[in-house]
């Protein structure tokens, strides 16, 4: 008797199946490799990524890798399961039909692995058109409209509102014939922005109100300007409670906000005192809820004496509320209002010996919280050092409750890698994270949370309470925006509008103005 040799049935079944499963497998390699390496190549702006300035997304390398091992697994298995396949199922259709299968079926997971390596990533949706002529600046901005729709960037010869979602300009105000914009409001009320002019070496003395719904101008007033006021300054205008305060040559002025009236006019120069005698300088202005505070300075004839006081008004009429004296002999050398409410103030002095530090008053009134500038474990970084946007400093420092939240240089480091936090209560430092890159800029973002833009072209989020980061630890990757020599020129203004974040330049000639950056 013969014996037969043949597989019996379980056998000639498990040899097909068998050849089309692994048909099967090499075509989900093979799209792996096709989506990984389209993946990895297109994930790299500008065709070029790497080093401090302009990283890689993260896992740009272990996908190009698995991209090749795929490429060179995937091609010599798919022959070698396609041949096996034919041997014992001849014809040409199945196997390309498993192959496709397997194609299709590995790009979802395909996808879902790469954006696991890669973590989170904000591409530029849009980038402004360069500013024309080149040898404009970018002096302030502000953000206007329901979730901040509308971006207003305050240049020296025009005023220019960009969509915050696509970039498109809304609208333009030109600057009058030979005057340059010197000096802004840092934020819009009632929908009036205000804005001051002057003509080549001479003060601001003239104030616009701007609706800046339409970038239609409102009223015009002209002013003695600040004779020290000659170029772009901070803090010479301010809004509140219906009324436009102005900073003037010996005086506060309060117009109506609506329509530029007259209201009242403040004289800072003491009661009694002979100009001849003592000269008063109001250097910064600031108002909220109702009150009016305003730094002055005065020096004597003989400029022998020199001393500052911080004015409180009522803002509706101008009346005073209180005064006290700073803690300055010398020259103050910057006066910047870093918030309205609680009134915080940086103040520094010429003398190398004198006050150079953040002070900050409760409702209540009474003694100032001292945050010097200068301790033995930083030093804290609250204005640029480009001197970017003078209208309207971007400030690397945010107040948030009672709490002052700061940019810092540790010892031994030329840029500020550190984001400090002190109490405006008691002036004592709480919590401090060391990020490892230069900060370009700062800003709220969600409830509780502050958003810090690198200059390793990164958007970091840091927990106000504690410093500690959320989400991913290295941050956020902004792909296509190079690091401080390209994009992110350097002393930029971080603002969130529009359910984008929003890249304000200071100069717009080789860098965009403006540009927005979505997941």
């Amino acid at each position: 008797m013969v014996e037969d040799s043949r597989p019996r049935g379980g056998g000639r079944l498990a040899w097909p199946v068998a050849a089309a499963l692994a048909v099967l497998a090499a075509g989900a390699a093979l799209g792996l490799a096709v989506e990984f390496h389209f993946l990895g190549w297109t994930s790299l702006p500008g065709n070029s990524c790497g080093g401090r300035y302009a990283p890689c997304p993260d896992g740009t390398m272990p996908t190009l890798l698995l991209a090749f091992l795929f490429t060179f697994t995937g091609f010599p298995a798919a022959t070698a399961a396609v041949a096996a396949l034919t041997k014992a199922r001849p014809g040409k259709v199945l196997p390309a039909v498993l192959l496709t299968a397997g194609v299709l079926l590995a790009l979802w997971p395909g996808r879902q692995a790469y954006l696991w390596m890669r973590g989170p990533v904000l591409d530029v949706a849009w980038k402004a058109g360069l500013d024309r002529p080149p040898t404009v600046r970018g002096l302030g901005v502000w953000t206007v409209g329901p979730g901040s729709a509308t971006v207003v960037r305050v240049r020296s010869d025009a005023l220019v509102a960009y969509d915050a979602r696509g970039g498109d300009r809304a609208w333009t105000l030109r600057a009058p014939v030979r005057e340059s914009v010197c000096g802004m409001s840092k934020s819009v009320t009632d929908g009036i922005g205000l804005v001051a002019f002057g003509r080549f070496a001479k003060p601001c003395d003239t104030v616009w109100g701007v609706d800046v719904r339409s970038g239609r101008k409102v009223w015009e007033r002209g002013i003695d300007g600040v004779p020290d006021a000659t170029e772009a300054r901070d803090s010479l205008l301010t809004a509140d409670a219906g009324v436009a305060v102005t900073l003037a040559d010996g005086s506060v002025r309060g117009f109506g906000l609506a329509d530029g009236a007259p209201r009242w006019t403040v004289k800072v120069t003491d009661a009694g005192a002979r100009k001849d005698d003592v000269e008063c300088v109001p250097l910064a202005v600031s108002a909220a809820r109702g009150t009016t505070r305003v730094v002055v300075t005065c020096s004597s004839s003989a400029g022998d004496q020199r001393t500052a006081r911080l004015l409180t008004l009522d803002t509706a009429t101008g009346r005073e509320i209180g005064r006290r004296p700073l803690p300055v002999e010398s020259t103050v050398s910057t006066a910047v209002v870093v918030s309205a409410e609680p009134f915080t103030l940086l103040l520094q002095e010429e003398d190398k010996r004198g006050l150079a530090a953040v002070l900050s008053w409760s409702s209540t009134g009474g003694e100032p919280v001292n945050i010097p500038l200068a301790t033995d474990d930083e030093d804290l970084a609250v204005l640029p050092d480009d001197g970017s946007f003078p209208a309207r400093p971007a400030l690397s420092a945010v107040v948030e409750g009672r709490s002052l939240v700061v940019a810092a240089t540790v010892p031994g480091r030329a840029d500020p890698e550190r984001i400090s936090a002190y109490s405006l209560t008691d002036g004592r430092p709480l919590w401090h994270t060391d990020l490892g890159t230069p900060i370009a800029a700062l800003a709220p973002a969600d409830r509780g949370e502050l958003a810090v833009l690198g200059s390793d072209a990164r958007l970091y989020t840091l927990d106000e309470r504690d410093g500690g980061r959320r989400g991913e630890d290295d941050g956020t990757t902004v792909r296509g925006a190079n690091g401080d020599y390209g994009d992110l020129a350097g002393g930029s203004q971080l603002l969130r509008a529009g359910g984008t974040w929003i890249v304000v330049n200071s100069t717009g000639s080789s860098s965009p103005p403006v540009l927005g950056l979505r997941p």
